[in-house]
């Protein structure tokens, strides 16, 4: 194994048993990550406006529909691709090899990234203008929310993904097999 492939750690997330021997488990997107990311893009977009206005002395930008449809197209693809992987690895019980589960792990851990950043920043673009009375104010903050409800479906979706990856552990498909009822 190369060093630069030991540093990506899945052991129980979308891999197979032979090289979880040689892999750390992946943490899963805690709750304080998410806050910390939608955070920073909450706060950066909401101080856009002013800064556009100060530095370039012109009216901040209206935000185009292709912001939110690209977010929307990304978020379905992502959906898709965790409801695959959930049904492969948990319904169908099949194995993904390392390197694909790899994939899959990055995918998501940036689409959580991204998802974050973007609803986080156009939702404080969005706060900049709520009560404003003008119609271009107006257009500004409605196509702001439509983008960080788009970007919000991506990090949702990503979060499933992260979440499809993960595999039980050793006995945990047997309880909870025994738990079900027939």
């Amino acid at each position: 194994m190369s060093p630069a492939s030991s540093s990506v750690t899945t052991s129980r997330s979308c891999s197979d048993e032979s090289s979880s021997e040689l892999m750390r488990p992946a943490r899963r997107s805690s709750p304080l990550y998410l806050v910390l990311v939608l955070g920073v893009g909450l706060v950066v977009g909401r101080l856009l406006p002013e800064l556009i206005a100060r530095v370039d002395g012109v009216s901040p930008p209206v935000p185009g529909w292709t912001a939110a449809v690209f977010l929307a197209c990304g978020a379905f693809a992502v959906g898709v691709l965790a409801w695959v992987t959930w049904r492969n690895l948990h319904k169908l019980k099949r194995q993904y090899s390392a390197e694909h589960a790899i994939r899959l792990l990055a995918l998501a851990k940036s689409a959580i990234l991204v998802g974050g950043v973007f609803a986080g920043g156009y939702a404080g673009y969005a706060l900049a203008f709520v009560g404003a009375t003008s119609e271009l104010g107006q257009l500004r903050l409605w196509r702001s929310v439509a983008a960080a409800v788009a970007a919000v479906l991506l990090l949702l979706a990503a979060l499933a993904l992260e979440w499809a990856c993960r595999l039980p552990e050793d006995g945990e498909d047997e309880e909870t097999a025994e738990a079900l009822p027939a």
